[in-house]
């Protein structure tokens, strides 16, 4: 009879994990380089007032598009 090779349960989380840091810092590196062209063009003299701004902004962006935090997680089975 032929044998069916099991796949190591190993093998298939750390691929898993190794996926989701690459992710992670993918997320990471995006959000890095969309605050870094909101630093430089939007009110560049004035960095706090940007920052504050800019933080508002976006509070203000998730409250209109009802970001929901429970849509993130990929693993409820």
């Amino acid at each position: 009879m032929f044998r069916l090779k099991k796949k190591s349960v190993f093998k298939e989380e750390f691929f898993y994990n190794v996926k989701l840091v690459i992710l992670a810092a993918s997320v990471v590196m995006i959000w890095r380089w969309i605050w870094n062209l909101i630093d430089e063009y939007f009110l560049p003299d004035d960095f706090l007032l940007s920052n504050i701004l800019t933080i508002l902004l976006w509070i203000s962006i998730m409250f209109f598009i009802e970001y929901d935090l429970e849509a993130l997680w990929v693993w409820d089975e």
